[in-house]
């Protein structure tokens, strides 16, 4: 897939059109196979304080839908989700690059890897399925006769080590007056805790 191919497939002319949170979703959700040099195209041509906004609203859709009991999975994606939007606000070549491939490396894991352990209870089968088909999966069996158990444990399994932005800097951008935040470490963690 070229950029043209995405740009007509997200229905836009140019990478300036992609504006808003549906559009975004469209991209990140997208069952089709990405290049890295199609996705780095895109994103050179997005305004950074609209990506930025777009990531933010998109991991908030997504976290919405995590389970309760799921608190490593939730503050997996919050640490992802602080990650891309720390780096989209960066407009520097070397920032874009390395923004665009831990996009790319997010949605191939989110939408292609097979990582989320599924039981049909009805059925008595079982699937292993990409995390964002188990939480589309989970999101809707409340509103159908389906009957799932799921093991996100593999889906831990992602590599954060190679993230830049540290625990410290996800929590000082979590607290709006700063008053709370003295930056310890143990503020962190207590933080994180309560977040889900």
């Amino acid at each position: 897939m070229d950029i043209d191919e995405l740009l007509a497939h997200l229905d836009i002319e140019s990478p300036a059109e992609l504006v808003y949170f549906e559009q975004f979703t469209e991209l990140m959700e997208l069952g089709n196979e990405i290049p890295y040099e199609t996705l780095l195209s895109l994103i050179e041509g997005i305004d950074p304080d609209i990506l930025t906004e777009m990531i933010e609203g998109y991991f908030e859709d997504v976290m919405k839908f995590v389970p309760d009991e799921e608190d490593d999975l939730y503050t997996l994606l919050q640490n992802i989700a602080t990650t891309l939007t720390s780096l989209s606000e960066n407009t520097e070549e070397d920032s874009v690059n390395v923004f665009t491939e831990e996009l790319y490396k997010f949605r191939s894991w989110y939408v292609f890897e097979n990582t989320v352990l599924i039981k049909d209870l009805a059925e008595e089968t079982e699937r292993e399925i990409p995390l964002m088909e188990a939480l589309t999966a989970y999101r809707v069996q409340n509103f159908t006769d389906d009957d799932y158990l799921f093991d996100f444990s593999d889906a831990l399994n992602y590599q954060l080590d190679e993230y830049i932005v540290s625990l410290g800097t996800l929590a000082e951008d979590s607290y709006d007056d700063g008053d709370d935040y003295d930056g310890s470490d143990e503020e962190d963690e207590d933080y994180l805790d309560d977040d889900d």
